[in-house]
């Protein structure tokens, strides 16, 4: 069972905050069940772009920068605006699904400053030839976009995947899949399925005015199954991966007992898989690295951390048990001592969660703030501001009363 005070609370805040998300384009080139985000205005110029880098720069004081949409990559700037970023001095992290990804467009990214890609690869994307697979046969989808990245070399991977009802039991393959590229893949997500429905829920906007609900991308006409929740993927993964443990979090904005983003970082070698860091180890890197470059960390510059991540073991007793098994097998195997150590991240996300009174329960402290109309709004949830101009509430429609004959 978690128990928060296991766990670092990440101390990002509004203003202080490793990531910042800027979405280049509302345009896509496949449809993922469950997305944000609908077409209605296309591409942003780069004249807009370059003013978004600067705003987020001044008042989000950010270490990356999530280029997101939509899809990046069709963005006909895309190399333009990873340039300008890196002159920044702030990373830049694309966000995307792979389809357009190329390798002269990879050479070309990476030449330009490119740190590295979040790519999201799940079962129910709706890709060409991809119908009716199942996650772990998507694994062969990762691999390849993996090959491609790693083929450039120096650039930083993470693969995210949206966690749904039917795909809740297939999580372990992913990870399996994961740890067997260790040395490719240095991070994966696990993002919660939540949606509204308009069969059984009305919405209203700001001025307590009933909007049409189908309008918003993220809706559907009925759901029966369970969302999964952050704690269960957790539990999961432990289930099956026992070395496997989490080590910073953070909360909801009105559920106290809200798991919003749960993070862990597996230390291990091609051949094997010691433990995870701790709490410890993650308040030492966020500290660690604020007092060094005046900013929180979100990605490292590389996974190949190497034994050095050894020497927190006498603080963070999760990390010694790590080193313990390390020890272990470098005296089975001798020849182990020259294998690389890698870190590997394994992000767990539970999206917003609507309450009875029809508020959202989002995450503290949101890592996934943009940009719209001069302002930060959380990205999740920016097609209400763009339909409706801001947070809708949605509530359960009332049973109609039973009619008493006279």
């Amino acid at each position: 069972m978690l128990e928060k005070k296991d766990y670092y609370r990440l101390p990002w805040s509004m203003n202080d905050n490793p990531i910042a998300w800027i979405e280049v384009t509302d345009i896509c080139n496949i449809h993922c069940e469950g997305c944000y985000r609908q077409y209605m205005t296309g591409h942003k110029s780069l004249e807009q772009l370059k003013e978004e880098v600067l705003f987020f720069k001044k008042w989000r004081n950010p270490d990356n920068f999530s280029i997101a949409g939509g899809e990046p990559l069709i963005h006909p700037h895309i190399i333009e605006l990873v340039a300008f970023m890196k002159e920044q001095g702030i990373k830049p992290i694309i966000l995307s699904n792979g389809v357009a990804l190329t390798p002269e467009l990879l050479r070309e990214l990476k030449k330009a400053g490119l740190t590295g890609f979040t790519m999201h690869v799940d079962s129910h994307q709706n890709r060409p030839h991809w119908l009716n697979k199942t996650e772990k046969e998507h694994n062969e989808l990762r691999q390849s976009i993996a090959d491609m990245v790693a083929s450039v070399g120096g650039l930083y991977l993470v693969f995210n995947s949206t966690v749904y009802p039917d795909t809740y039991h297939e999580i372990p393959d992913v990870v399996r899949w994961g740890q067997a590229n260790i040395e490719k893949v240095q991070g994966l997500v696990f993002i919660t399925y939540r949606t509204a429905t308009t069969s059984d829920s009305i919405a209203t906007d700001k001025n307590d005015q009933q909007i049409d609900m189908s309008k918003l991308s993220y809706t559907r006409e009925s759901f029966d199954g369970h969302f999964i929740t952050a704690p269960e993927v957790y539990q999961i993964i432990k289930d099956h991966f026992p070395e496997y443990e989490a080590a910073g979090y953070l909360g909801g904005s009105i559920r106290h007992d809200s798991y919003k983003w749960l993070i862990g970082a597996m230390v291990g070698t091609k051949n094997q898989m010691y433990g995870s860091v701790g709490k410890k180890t993650m308040e030492f890197a966020q500290i660690g690295h604020h007092l060094w470059t005046g900013r929180y960390l979100a990605y490292l510059s590389q996974a190949r951390i190497g034994s050095k991540i050894f020497l927190l073991s006498p603080f963070d007793p999760i990390l010694r048990q790590a080193w313990k098994k390390r020890l272990k097998d470098v005296v089975s195997y001798p020849s182990r001592i020259f294998d690389g150590i890698y870190t590997q991240s394994i992000g767990i996300i539970q999206a917003p969660d609507l309450l009875p009174d029809g508020r959202a329960d989002m995450c503290d402290s949101c890592p996934d703030i943009t940009i719209f109309d001069g302002k930060f709004v959380n990205s999740c949830r920016m097609d209400e501001y763009r339909l409706f101009g801001g947070f809708v509430s949605v509530l359960e429609k009332e049973e109609p009363a039973e009619k008493v004959d006279a």
